[in-house]
């Protein structure tokens, strides 16, 4: 996983369907809603961090139900859709 502006992969989730939910203890939850239903994926950034390295994308890909980086970087550089991540979803039984 290559390294990414937080701000970059925050925008890309909001595209994706998932929304702010909670701002705690100085981080940002964002959840995946479908058909307006809140899901069990979510995932949350630091508000102090700018960058994140390999290391915390690899938690990021956990957290939103990756199998591999490959679909990762599909979805985090914009060539998949929400749709199509729905349903990647869905074939895993995530959803």
């Amino acid at each position: 996983m290559k390294v990414r502006k937080s701000k970059d992969i925050q925008s890309c989730l909001i595209k994706k369907g998932f929304r702010l939910t909670t701002e705690k203890y100085h981080h940002q939850y964002y959840n995946l809603f479908v058909e307006g239903k809140k899901q069990h994926i979510y995932t949350y950034f630091s508000h102090g961090i700018k960058d994140y390295d390999k290391t915390l994308m690899r938690e990021i890909k956990k957290q939103l139900k990756f199998k591999d980086a490959a679909k990762a970087e599909d979805f985090f550089d914009c060539t998949m859709s929400g749709e199509q991540y729905i349903e990647m979803l869905s074939d895993n039984n995530e959803l």
